[in-house]
């Protein structure tokens, strides 16, 4: 088997980071190389802090240097910026806007994560679920992006394909303990952002995770690549409020779905490694 390869697909600088630093972390760490793709700038983000962007090239110029200094912290061998815009919040304007990922054509973007794909060869491709966590306009288009780009692949195709999930029991519980410990950890949490009124948690049934992945050893490692992101999270946001022993508990197993490929766990039981079932894994 040839090196082993896992590439992942996120929506914006930081998605990579609060939905799977961890299995980045590991699994690089274990000499797997670990491509990050991000299909957005994330050029709409709020900056509170407006020193941040004293030196940058503008908001996305500021995520991708937050973006690649989080991708050192874990690991990751190679970022690759697909250069779309950010779409913003569900409803806002900026969805249909010129150069906006929401609004692109399906195809075209399609394509351009297959370019990837066809130069890494991965053995494992992980994206976002059909959700998009909680239903942000980007996350739900690197959804369908990475599904498209997946059957489009041909002879490069990834031998096993996987969604990020957040099980509803896990979401719940991340919520109670920090507000147990005074953190007001918004209904939509673990997600790093406000996702609206209209969304009071997120999460999936727990019946729909397949793998789960044992991160306990590179929890360190996720919190350090958050801090790096310090444009939308500064240190008082919740994320980076929690204490470092519930960090530890709390962050210790990421979550997936096989969507296709060999599954390598034990009947009744979920994977606990990614590459599981394939050759020489």
């Amino acid at each position: 088997m040839a090196q082993r390869t896992l590439l992942a697909v996120h929506a914006h600088p930081d998605d990579e980071t609060i939905t799977m630093g961890g299995t980045l972390a590991r699994y690089s760490a274990a000499g797997v190389r670990v491509i990050v793709v991000t299909c957005t700038t994330g050029d709409l983000g709020d900056v509170r802090d407006a020193s941040l962007l004293a030196d940058a090239a503008g908001v996305g110029g500021l995520r991708q240097r937050e973006l690649e200094a989080a991708a050192q912290r874990l690991g990751v061998s190679r970022v690759v910026q697909l250069g779309y815009a950010d779409s913003g919040m569900a409803g806002w304007p900026n969805n249909r806007a010129p150069g906006a990922f929401f609004g692109a054509d399906l195809g075209e973007a399609a394509s351009r994560l297959v370019e990837v794909i066809q130069a890494e060869r991965p053995q494992v491709l992980v994206a976002a679920d059909e959700t998009g966590g909680y239903g942000h306009p980007d996350h739900v288009k690197s959804h369908q992006v990475a599904v498209a780009a997946y059957g489009a692949s041909g002879a490069a195709r990834s031998s096993k394909f996987y969604f990020v999930r957040f099980p509803l029991p896990w979401s719940r519980e991340f919520v109670r303990s920090l507000r147990a410990v005074g953190i007001d950890a918004p209904g939509s949490a673990p997600c790093g952002a406000d996702a609206g009124p209209e969304v009071t948690e997120i999460g999936v049934p727990d019946s729909y995770v397949t793998a789960q992945i044992d991160v306990t050893d590179y929890v360190a490692s996720k919190c350090a690549a958050l801090a790096c992101h310090r444009s939308q999270m500064p240190p008082d946001s919740f994320l980076m409020r929690i204490p470092p022993e519930l960090a530890a508990r709390l962050w210790s197993t990421e979550f997936y779905s096989r969507e296709a490929g060999p599954d390598g766990a034990t009947p009744g039981e979920r994977e606990t490694d990614l590459f599981a079932g394939l050759a020489n894994s």
